[in-house]
């Protein structure tokens, strides 16, 4: 679900775009994915046409930042040896979750059911060859499955909404020591 659009865009309108998205990461890591929409275009220095232009809704502008965060997922992947690329991930999943409260918010509702089916679907097929190789590597369970991976997440997300005397990172960080205690063999 890559924009194919952005590449064909002038310079001066994949500035803006990248701008925005900036902008977007930053608001709606302090304010959540409810935050004005006009907040946005200020930060990003840009008129409310030109957000418009780029992203019509709300929706278009969540589901560009999550294809963003699964891009920086899959330059993870890309980048760590093979046998270790499993790991890799979930950490810098769980690095995305603590850092940007919008791919937190996913499971809102406030992106289509469709666009989360499919940024799913792309997320266990990111997941599907690293956990073959960590397995094989011996690194990780064997039972464990590409949709796992889905659930493994959540339950660290879950940790950021849970009550205690802790924060939410201090939280999710503790989730996933746990996660990773279970799954992995070495």
């Amino acid at each position: 679900m890559m924009d194919d659009a952005a590449p064909l865009l002038r310079a001066d309108a994949r500035r803006n775009r990248a701008a925005m998205l900036r902008a977007a990461r930053e608001v709606f890591a302090e304010h959540g994915i409810d935050a004005p929409l006009d907040l946005i275009a200020r930060t990003a220095g840009v008129g409310r046409g030109t957000q418009y232009r780029h992203f019509p809704n709300r929706e278009a502008l969540l589901t560009a930042l999550f294809e963003e965060n699964l891009e920086d997922l899959a330059a993870v992947v890309r980048d760590s040896p093979p046998d270790e690329a499993y790991v890799a991930l979930l950490r810098a999943t769980a690095e995305q979750l603590r850092r940007d409260r919008g791919f937190l918010e996913l499971s809102d509702q406030r992106v289509p059911a469709e666009v989360q089916k499919e940024l799913a679907a792309r997320y266990r097929a990111l997941a599907a060859k690293p956990l073959r190789h960590a397995q094989k590597a011996g690194r990780v369970r064997g039972d464990l499955k590409p949709e796992d991976t889905l659930l493994l997440v959540a339950m660290v997300a879950g940790a950021a909404h849970a009550t205690g005397r802790s924060g939410p990172e201090r939280r999710m960080e503790r989730a996933l020591t746990i996660v990773l205690e279970h799954i992995t063999t070495t």
